[in-house]
């Protein structure tokens, strides 16, 4: 398992009243955020199925993903270890806790998110088979 720790600030400095850049066809992207509080990007993943995604994060709190163009599913694990495909439905948001990551089915960066998170948190990243080998589901963590 691979841990990575985020701390604040942990967005880029922005203007204030103005529109912001975006930079597409890129797999995540934070845009804005506010010290110690929150932090929103946009997330567009490579995986056009869920049999190419290998490895699934978990953050140490939950975070909130909206499809704003597109299309996207989330494959999400939870701590048992059930796999379920979530298909994301525009400006219909889904708060995540459980091991996630995504997939565009029309294509690489086929759909866009805005992601909404914590300025500061810890992310956990597993394989597959480090979350189906575990028969007793994968753990609280």
């Amino acid at each position: 398992m691979k841990i990575v720790k985020t701390r604040h600030p942990s967005f880029p400095n922005v203007k204030f009243d103005e529109l912001l850049k975006i930079k597409l066809r890129k797999r995540w992207q934070v845009l804005c955020g506010d010290k110690e509080h929150y932090r929103v990007g946009i997330y567009s993943p490579e995986y056009t199925h869920r049999e190419e995604i290998k490895i699934l994060e978990k953050h140490d709190c939950p975070e909130l993903f909206m499809l704003i163009d597109g299309e996207m599913s989330l494959l999400i694990i939870d701590d048992k270890g059930k796999e379920k495909v979530v298909k994301l439905k525009p400006l219909r948001p889904i708060f995540v806790k459980s091991w996630h990551n995504g997939f565009c089915p029309n294509g690489k960066y086929g759909g866009v998110s805005i992601v909404v998170e914590r300025d500061e948190f810890t992310t956990y990243y597993k394989s597959i088979n480090e979350l189906k080998i575990n028969p007793k589901g994968v753990g609280n963590v």
